[in-house]
Formats: C-alpha cells, sequence, structure tokens
C-alpha cells in the first residue's frame, strides 16, 4: 500500500511538471539553415509573425534585442503584427525601432483586416520606413548577390483565394529562375500550391503552432479556422532544394486559451550557399 501512494505521487509529481512545462511562454528564438546553389555568401532573415501587439517589454525591446544580436541582412513580418482588439502603441513604437536599423519588409495578415483600421496601419508601416508589399517583388542586393522578395497580402483583403493564387503565380513568372527568390506571404494553408510555382523560399505564420501539440510532435492540433490535425503549423518544410518556413509566432496574452507544447518564437533563417555547406561538412567528418 506504501508502494503503491508513493507511486500515485510520483505520477502526479511528473503530470504536473508535464503541465507547468506546456504551458511556458517565454519567447524562443527558433534557428533554421538552409542552403542554396544561387548565392555566393551567407544571407541572415528573421521573419517574425503573429506579434498581436504583445507585450515583449517597451517598445518590444526584448525582441529588439534578440534581432539586434542576429544583426540580420533582411527583417520580414508576415501579418498579424498589429491586433484587432489590443492598442497600437508598442507595436508602432517596434516598427519605429527596427524600421531605421534593418531592411524590412511587411505583409498584412487577418488581424490587420479585421481591426477596421487598415488604412492607418499601412500608415503607420511606411512612416517607419518599413515597406509594404502589395503584390509587388523587389529585387535586392546582397553583396555580390541578388534575389528577388515577393510578397501577397492576406486573403481577407480580397475575400477570394482565386485572386491571391493567380497574384502569387504571376509574381513567381516574374523571378529570374537564376536569383533566389523569396515569398512572405501570410497563410501555410496552400504552402504545396505555392511552393509549385517555383518560389526558393517560402514564409508564412498564421496558425501560432496550433492550439496544443504533444512535445514529440511537429504538427498541433486545432486553430480557430481549422479543426483537427494541422498541416505545416510551425517549421521547416523541405520540397526538394527549396523550402516552406513556418513560424508559430510570437502571440501571448491576446490569446484567451493558453497553448499547449507551443511557446511564442522569433525565427532566424540563414541561407548559406551551398559550396560552403560541402566544405563545412567535410571539415566536420574529418
Amino acid at each position: 500500500m506504501k508502494t503503491l501512494k508513493i507511486a500515485i505521487r510520483i505520477i502526479l509529481i511528473l503530470f504536473l511538471l508535464f503541465v507547468i512545462n506546456g504551458l511556458d511562454c517565454r519567447m524562443k528564438v527558433r534557428q533554421y539553415t538552409i542552403t542554396s546553389s544561387k548565392i555566393t555568401r551567407p544571407l541572415k532573415i528573421v521573419l517574425i509573425t503573429d506579434l498581436h501587439s504583445c507585450w515583449y517589454g517597451k517598445g518590444e525591446s526584448r525582441i529588439v534585442k534578440k534581432i539586434d544580436r542576429f544583426r540580420p541582412d533582411l527583417v520580414l513580418l508576415g501579418g498579424d503584427i498589429f491586433d484587432d482588439r489590443k492598442p497600437f502603441d508598442r507595436t508602432i513604437q517596434f516598427f519605429n525601432t527596427i524600421g531605421p536599423r534593418y531592411r524590412c519588409y511587411y505583409t498584412t495578415g487577418n488581424h490587420e483586416v479585421w481591426s477596421g483600421q487598415l488604412d492607418s496601419i499601412k500608415n503607420i508601416v511606411r512612416q517607419s520606413g518599413v515597406r509594404i508589399l502589395e503584390g509587388e517583388l523587389v529585387t535586392l542586393r546582397h553583396g555580390k548577390d541578388t534575389f528577388d522578395l515577393c510578397g501577397w497580402p492576406d486573403v481577407t483583403e480580397h475575400a477570394r483565394w482565386s485572386v491571391v493564387w493567380n497574384g502569387v503565380d504571376s509574381l513567381s513568372k516574374r523571378c529570374n529562375p537564376a536569383r533566389y527568390s523569396i515569398l512572405l506571404h501570410h497563410r501555410p494553408e496552400f504552402v504545396e500550391k505555392f511552393m509549385d510555382y517555383g518560389f526558393d523560399l517560402m514564409l508564412a505564420g498564421h496558425y501560432h503552432g496550433g492550439q496544443f501539440r504533444l512535445p514529440w510532435q511537429r504538427e498541433g492540433y486545432y486553430a480557430p479556422d481549422h479543426a483537427g490535425t494541422l498541416k505545416y503549423t510551425g517549421g521547416d518544410y523541405p520540397f526538394g532544394n527549396r523550402h516552406a518556413i513556418v513560424s508559430r509566432g510570437l502571440a501571448r496574452e491576446s490569446t484567451l486559451i493558453p497553448r499547449f507544447y507551443i511557446r511564442p518564437e522569433l525565427v532566424e533563417i540563414t541561407i548559406v550557399p551551398e559550396e560552403k555547406a560541402e566544405l563545412n561538412a567535410t571539415s566536420n567528418a574529418k
């Protein structure tokens, strides 16, 4: 009997630790390294999605410190940076801080549209020096390399997916196949369709990793507009030598029901030349 009581106590303690760990909402830095034969020097990107105007210190200082430490060549903001119910003050400070420091590009998410203040939000973003990609392709230089960056607004701006698909398809046809190409779009539902257009890298968010997941699984379960098991909720998804990377986002206190084993994340991506990656692998093997 005494042994049984001890066993029950141990099980309860382990269960409590499992729950406490699952409710951890500290920001995590998620790092990905991918290779490409289309670049000759490393390209460092920070991906920020689904901030929802949540609190990370005054002016989102904790996020800014992480960005400064990584020293990215590009900061990409993939929608729902503003929330439709929370004040914009700290988000405005965040944009005003990173806009002058980095090359920053932004696309809208559904919550910016739902706020009913989309025009004001876009004005805030533009005034900070951050460029909004509204169905545009920009060709950027990085050392001797050039790459194509494309962005398309959230489907809620158009009300029809066909507009998004046709627009992104048109952007892909304007990309130079010899240059590395990146698509920034808020939603990952149709990752396969977007990757069929030939982009080297697609970046998205939206799902927040799902509502809950088990620690040994990558995909989460349930999102407000998608019940059951989800695909593309967070991580690096290879399509041959091309990749889709989905962020679980930075939302915390704006979430009514706490997420379980889904920590808010800041995504750091390093794209390295294929030859350099092969050399590193060879030297590590010796």
